[in-house]
């Protein structure tokens, strides 16, 4: 899980993607996803969940609400599959498989 600390707070926020203008799009500590600047964080650093979570760097609320995010959009990714032309269908595939590849 990529998290980045807010220089002013050092508190931990969750990373979930950049939205451009330089600002990224996160889950705060008080679990609500907002855009904020990307100056106002340090560098990302990828962690394992249970180490966040055992030194409370992010709460359990942060964590539900990330994995929240991302299966909605799944969710929404699935539903409008059959909708999508063969070839998103196809680039959709390759896109994924190259993920899997990856990890």
């Amino acid at each position: 899980m990529e998290v980045c600390k807010n220089k002013i707070s050092n508190r931990y926020f969750i990373f979930i993607e950049d939205t451009g203008n330089a600002e990224t799009l996160l889950v705060t500590p008080e679990a609500q996803i907002k855009s904020l600047k990307g100056d106002l964080f340090e560098e990302l650093e990828d962690q394992e969940e249970n180490y966040l979570l055992q030194h409370n760097l992010v709460t359990e609320a942060q964590v539900q609400r990330v994995h929240e995010y991302y299966k909605s959009r799944s969710d929404e990714i699935i539903d409008n599959f059959e909708e999508m032309s063969h070839y998103d269908q196809k680039r959709l595939l390759q896109a994924l498989q190259k993920m899997v590849a990856d990890k």
